[in-house]
């Protein structure tokens, strides 16, 4: 038997912890923490329970009970990442189909007694987490036929039934309701911090093509301007060396050497100017820079330099990996490893978070390889659950 006093300052009250929160990556974790207090409090309730709340005194039920039980703790540890070990074949809808199926054993086992009921509570939140909104509420709507079937079959009063239903079905919509309100606002801060960061992207290479633009002008001007006229100054001085005699001559003949020695100065300064290319490092660091939530180290290795097409290509490549970290990953930490020789540039990226058991790239990551292939090159890209998301890419020399 149970009463709503009893389940608020019970087990219920560290389930429903589970779905408030307050930052959506501590968030998280905070919710899975008191997700799987509140589970170990059903079993620790059942292991000291009395005769009369014990979930079932007959020895092979009980068996059942602690065998579905402890399997739904297992599920319930792997999906919310509060363990090292993700096998690959754990997706998000398998361990909650896992933990569906356990709670439910565990449930009809043994309905009258304990706080089992409170496993469907927890499952709701993780439905929340893995399903839509209307996926997890189809959830709540099976647990909750489960919670009616279960005291029916324990020979419980309508009344009864009918508060259990009320009882855990309210909770359970409770915790979809409020997840699913925290994955929308996460979502929606998940999309502003992109949309900065792509902005912020954008910002870097309008600053490294205007240096870049400018140069160029410079040395035009350089070339077309004072080159010419020191051309025509040579010109000049050749022809008066012609017409000179005794001292004079002297004079010009310096004026000319010094005149060569501009000119070959110019041609090397408008040379230098043409061959700068964009300060990969800085342009970097900037894309980089105040990611919240995301901690982010940068190495670039320049042994050679890069033409402008292959550090365009590079930025817009950890452009993309920024982005999809902040929007997918759910990752503390992001490395960025650039390194240029005579070979050709090779990008190496890696984050530590939760992965995915099968990768399917996006428009972004599409568009990401195709303008590295443009360049001759390649891109690797690597994930599996709970090992982040590594991306490789080479761009040999043009």
């Amino acid at each position: 038997m149970f009463s709503i006093h009893d389940f608020w300052h019970g087990p219920g009250a560290a389930v429903v912890a589970t779905v408030g929160a307050v930052e959506s990556r501590d968030r998280e974790r905070l919710s899975a923490a008191a997700g799987l207090v509140a589970t170990i409090a059903v079993g620790v309730g059942a292991l000291f329970a009395g005769p009369g709340d014990a979930p079932t005194s007959d020895q092979p039920q009980a068996t059942v009970w602690w065998a579905a039980y402890g399997l739904f703790v297992a599920a319930f540890a792997v999906d919310a990442n509060l363990v090292r070990w993700q096998p690959r074949w754990a997706t998000g809808r398998r361990l909650l189909a896992i933990e569906l199926v356990a709670a439910a054993a565990a449930w009809l086992v043994s309905p009258g007694g304990g706080w089992t009921a409170v496993l469907f509570v927890v499952t709701a939140a993780s439905a929340a987490y893995t399903l839509t909104e209307r996926g997890a509420l189809a959830v709540v709507a099976v647990q909750s036929g489960l919670v009616v079937l279960g005291t029916v079959l324990d020979g419980q009063s309508t009344t009864q039934v009918g508060t259990a239903a009320v009882v855990y079905g309210s909770f359970q919509c409770f915790a979809v309701l409020v997840v699913g309100s925290e994955r929308r606002e996460a979502a929606a801060r998940a999309e502003l911090t992109a949309a900065h960061s792509e902005l912020r992207a954008a910002a870097a290479l309008l600053g490294a093509s205007t240096r870049t633009a400018e140069r160029l002008r410079i040395s035009r001007d350089l070339h077309d301007v004072i080159g010419h006229q020191l051309t025509a100054l040579a010109l000049e001085l050749e022809v008066a060396s012609h017409h000179s005699s005794g001292e004079t001559t002297t004079h010009v003949s310096r004026a000319r050497s010094i005149t060569s020695e501009l000119l070959r100065d110019v041609r090397a300064a408008v040379g230098s100017l043409r061959a700068s290319t964009t300060d990969l490092d800085v342009t970097l660091r900037e894309l980089v820079r105040d990611l919240p939530g995301l901690t982010v180290s940068v190495s670039v290795d320049e042994r050679a330099p890069l033409d402008e097409a292959q550090a365009l290509t590079i930025v817009r490549c950890v452009q993309e990996v920024v982005t999809n970290t902040l929007r997918h990953a759910h990752a503390n930490h992001l490395t960025i490893s650039v390194v240029a020789d005579d070979t050709g540039v090779c990008l190496d990226t890696v984050d530590d978070g939760r992965g995915a058991a099968q990768l399917v790239p996006g428009h972004g990551l599409t568009g990401l390889r195709e303008r590295v292939e443009q360049l001759g090159g390649e891109v690797v890209l690597e994930t599996a659950p709970g090992r982040g998301f590594a991306l490789s890419a080479r761009v040999p020399v043009p």
